[in-house]
């Protein structure tokens, strides 16, 4: 019994040291860094779907005293008006066709892209 021990120590060490030869980075060093990039990923596919949503919500003329609408106007109101006035929107009745979300979501990507490249640097 005692073999086997000492063989999973003297596998463990040969691991250990091929990993450092290599380059290969800790599995918890991995980990965080992958982490880190799930966690951009859910915040940035949760805000652009959310100004999809006011996207869609302007463009089909949804009614804004609805308070989900409301709701989704208010939360993306921020994100959105710093782009407004660049590009005037098309209105018809009730129907916009707002592209400051659009430009809003661009800008969003970039961003989004902008940090993971910035993760993989720093890992």
């Amino acid at each position: 019994m005692e073999e086997v021990g000492t063989r999973s120590q003297v596998e463990q060490t040969t691991l250990d040291n091929n990993a450092a030869t290599s380059g290969l980075k800790p599995p918890t060093e991995i980990s965080s860094s992958i982490k880190a990039s799930q966690i951009v990923d859910y915040v940035f596919w949760i805000m652009v779907a959310i100004v999809l949503l006011r996207f869609a919500f302007k463009l089909i003329g949804a009614n804004s005293h609805n308070a989900f609408v409301t709701l989704i106007y208010n939360a993306t109101a921020p994100v959105v008006d710093i782009f407004r006035g660049i590009v005037g929107d098309v209105v018809s009745g009730t129907m916009v066709i707002e592209f400051s979300s659009l430009i809003a979501i661009i800008i969003l990507w970039l961003i989004y892209k902008a940090v993971l490249r910035l993760i993989s640097i720093i890992k």
